[in-house]
């Protein structure tokens, strides 16, 4: 689990920088990505794997929690997929069936 929390910190930094950057670069509401066919596709594939993973912290948390993760995920994305693996591993204290099941281990 420890080289899972490296990898993932290491993301985490990424996407907070990478975020930051974009961002100097051209607001998100002025992005030309929805005007690409590739664009198109690169957002439908990332919402459905946004999508595929809320499923998995609809099952693992109580409602009132997933909703609140379910909605940073679909706003931040993959920065927000990084932070609740980072509270998944915390909150799993290293066993491994608490991490992938949650409360439902």
């Amino acid at each position: 689990m420890t080289i899972t929390k490296l990898i993932t910190y290491i993301i985490t930094v990424a996407m907070i920088g990478v975020i930051l950057w974009a961002q100097s670069q051209v607001s998100i509401l002025d992005s030309p990505i929805p005007q690409l066919p590739w664009g198109v596709v690169s957002l439908v594939d990332l919402y459905a794997g946004f999508t595929l993973f809320s499923i998995w912290i609809f099952y693992k948390e109580p409602l009132n929690k997933s909703i609140i993760w379910i909605f940073f995920v679909m706003i931040l994305g993959n920065l927000t997929t990084a932070i609740y693996i980072l509270y998944s591993l915390k909150n799993s204290n290293g066993d491994i069936n608490k991490f992938f099941l949650g409360r439902n281990s």
